[in-house]
């Protein structure tokens, strides 16, 4: 598996490059440091001093950017393929996509840098962009991830199962992992109690159908190197996604997301925005 690991010398960066090594069967590791430049003016200073201030500062941000690579190498020694780094300048989200695009990475690893101290704004602009336009599974850290046992993952249709599938076969949690497949049918819970049978007898179906649903996603899912268990549940679909999350407790949840413009209960913006910017765990993003 070709990994990508996008550092910036915050402590959730430094939380994914932990994640790393609670990945398997990496043979391509890449960590990259962005060099973001400001449009620095200093007109009021003539040219000349304006062209040397500028060069300093750009000066300051790459020898902070080797700094950060050699922390973040240190902490890699137990990868099984020797790290490459690289130092790139630009605007940061576009030069992930394109360094992944470029070197056909199979999943990013990047930290949930926020922006504020509110819960909404968990996730800064580099994230959210990288999470909606990558070409590759991302894997978002926003909390110490030292093992990866137990999974939640969230699916809901075949085009889910398609990828998820397509992720795992390049192996890359270790084996005897442990994975939920989670459907939830958006039905009040409410409707069990009580109500008219027409409902109770609606919701039976769809129950059923869930299960069905759930039953080939595991037959397609499943191999010698995973443990893959059902799970239907009721309700919202954002927040029970959470709730479960809560209640299972997974080392780190994965979520299909699908591009803005798809009709689908799963785009940025509604249910996997939900999800992403209020879990509590570390998200993988497969599409």
């Amino acid at each position: 598996m070709r990994a990508l690991l996008a550092v910036d010398g915050s402590e959730q960066s430094t939380f994914a490059a932990g994640a790393v090594a609670t990945l398997a069967s990496i043979t391509h590791l890449t960590i990259l440091h962005v060099v973001d430049l400001p449009r620095l003016t200093f007109s009021m200073l003539g040219p000349e001093i304006a062209h040397d201030m500028t060069g300093m500062a750009q000066q300051a941000m790459q020898e902070e950017g080797e700094h950060i690579l050699t922390q973040s190498l240190s902490l890699l020694s137990t990868v099984p393929c020797a790290p490459r780094t690289r130092m790139e300048e630009g605007a940061p989200a576009e030069i992930i996509m394109s360094v992944a695009k470029e070197e056909r990475i199979d999943l990013i690893l990047m930290g949930a840098r926020g922006k504020g101290q509110m819960r909404e704004l968990l996730l800064g602009s580099v994230s959210q962009r990288v999470l909606t336009h990558a070409p590759c599974p991302v894997l978002v850290v926003n909390s110490p991830l030292d093992n990866i046992r137990n999974l939640l993952a969230a699916i809901q249709g075949e085009e889910d199962i398609e990828r998820i599938s397509r992720f795992l076969q390049k192996h890359p949690f270790p084996n005897g992992a442990s994975i939920t497949l989670l459907t939830v049918v958006p039905i009040p819970r409410s409707l069990l109690r009580g109500g008219a049978s027409a409902s109770e007898e609606k919701v039976e179906q769809a129950l059923k159908s869930a299960e069905e649903f759930l039953d080939r996603a595991v037959g397609q899912i499943q191999t010698s190197s995973y443990q893959v268990n059902p799970l239907v549940s009721l309700g919202g679909p954002a927040s029970t996604i959470l709730e479960e999350a809560k209640l299972l407790n997974p080392d780190a949840m994965m979520l299909g997301i699908h591009h803005p413009s798809t009709l689908t209960r799963f785009v940025l913006g509604s249910v996997s925005h939900t999800v992403i910017h209020h879990s509590a765990h570390p998200i993988l993003v497969f599409r």
